[in-house]
């Protein structure tokens, strides 16, 4: 079943394995990211954060000796008899429609079904109950908002939310749930029983952020991938400041200056491109459509670099 998953993230352009890898546990690299947006797969950021390491190369090793995965100098590509797999796989196990990585669904999962158990079990006064999770910020995150809301109007609010749901994904998050005198499938025995549930998550979440109920609370909010220093970077890059100013008064190497621009433009930042590179060269990279050789492109280009070519290509 793991082949079927990870053979959907290969195609007939060659794709670094660790960079496919990296994309589904929610590894945050500028050549993982950059890689997952040119094959246009940036959605699936942190769709799988629990897979190993060794799963993942098993699955690898099968696809290769089975032949649908065939090796290049610059990647791995789907074979003829590849392509036939991954459309079945397509079929067989399709990935999470609702899902985006702004979710930031691994946290709000074990938050909601919690809140959900904690809800029921005070509805029968029943204090003497086995928490379904047992991490304790997930613990005190619900304390908290169940300390805050008002309990009836919760389950009012959850049921309105149901109802907006499809039934076979509102289906799925009730079957996943566990009560008073009430467990369903806590946990999915099969990988696409877990991305049913992922997806019902993910439609639930929907929801959410278009609303502002207590449950919205519980969630917490989308995940900003842009972190607070980069979007600190990208502002005094906006307001004209050089960027070896921009690196001395914030302590930290261009590089980091570099990287802070660069993660703001791949998760969909517009950059002040005219004031990070000359016109002229901006509009000889822009020329470029095929890149053969990185070192000879940039020293057909006088005065290019390759953080200047990659704001171009963002």
């Amino acid at each position: 079943m793991l082949t079927d998953f990870v053979i959907q993230f290969f195609s007939e352009q060659p794709r670094r394995e660790r960079a496919v890898f990296g994309l589904l546990t929610g590894k945050q690299t500028i050549s993982i990211l950059y890689a997952a947006l040119i094959h246009q797969q940036l959605q699936w950021l942190h769709l799988y954060p629990s897979l190993s390491k060794e799963a993942f190369s098993a699955a690898i090793t099968t696809l290769k000796v089975q032949r649908m995965l065939r090796e290049t100098e610059t990647g791995l590509i789907l074979t003829e008899k590849g392509q036939h797999l991954k459309q079945a796989a397509v079929t067989q196990l399709p990935l999470p429609t609702h899902y985006q990585p702004w979710m930031n669904l691994p946290v709000f999962a074990p938050r909601f079904f919690l809140g959900v158990q904690v809800l029921s079990e005070a509805s029968y006064a029943n204090r003497a109950y086995q928490p379904i999770s047992v991490n304790w910020a997930t613990q005190q995150v619900v304390k908290q908002w169940y300390q805050q809301v008002d309990h009836r109007a919760a389950v009012t609010t959850l049921s309105s939310l149901f109802q907006g749901l499809p039934t076979e994904l509102a289906d799925t998050l009730a079957a996943n749930m566990i009560g008073h005198d009430y467990a369903g499938q806590l946990m999915p025995a099969t990988l696409e029983a877990h991305f049913e549930r992922l997806d019902a998550l993910a439609a639930l979440v929907q929801q959410l952020a278009n609303t502002r109920s207590m449950w919205t609370a519980l969630w917490g909010g989308p995940r900003d991938f842009v972190s607070r220093p980069a979007q600190q970077t990208l502002a005094q890059a906006r307001a004209g400041m050089a960027l070896p100013t921009i690196a001395h008064r914030s302590h930290r190497k261009q590089s980091t200056i570099n990287e802070h621009l660069l993660l703001a433009a791949i998760m969909g930042e517009t950059l002040p491109i005219e004031h990070l590179v000359p016109l002229k060269i901006h509009r000889a990279l822009d020329r470029v459509t095929q890149i053969y050789d990185h070192q000879a492109l940039l020293a057909a280009i006088p005065g290019s670099t390759f953080f200047r070519f990659d704001c171009s290509r963002f």
